[in-house]
């Protein structure tokens, strides 16, 4: 049996079908805004992995020193660094990241 999402508009037409590709969560971990680099272990083998990172915020301070977390993924694990410098009103970007596999 097939799962998935299929959404139709009013006349009918299919906008979206999302049957073939069903992503599963593996996990999720808070990045505080530390600046610090940091990684987690994960078994993502089982498929394509991917991520989404939800942000506490966009911007911190009036001077945009709030770099977000960039994120590198494989089948091992995810893992973040910031970007920028470290000096006065450096803010990165804190959030949680969620990651899995198709």
């Amino acid at each position: 049996m097939p799962a998935g999402l299929q959404i139709w508009n009013a006349a009918g037409q299919l906008m979206l079908d999302a049957t073939q590709r069903v992503g599963r969560i593996k996990g999720s971990v808070y990045i505080p805004n530390n600046g610090l680099s940091g990684s987690q272990a994960a078994d993502l083998s089982g498929g394509t992995p991917f991520f989404s990172f939800q942000p506490d915020f966009l911007f911190m301070h009036i001077n945009a020193n709030s770099p977000p977390p960039q994120i590198s993924i494989n089948s091992t694990g995810v893992s973040w660094v910031f970007s920028g410098s470290a000096g006065s009103y450096f803010y990165p970007v804190s959030g949680w990241l969620f990651y899995g596999v198709f």
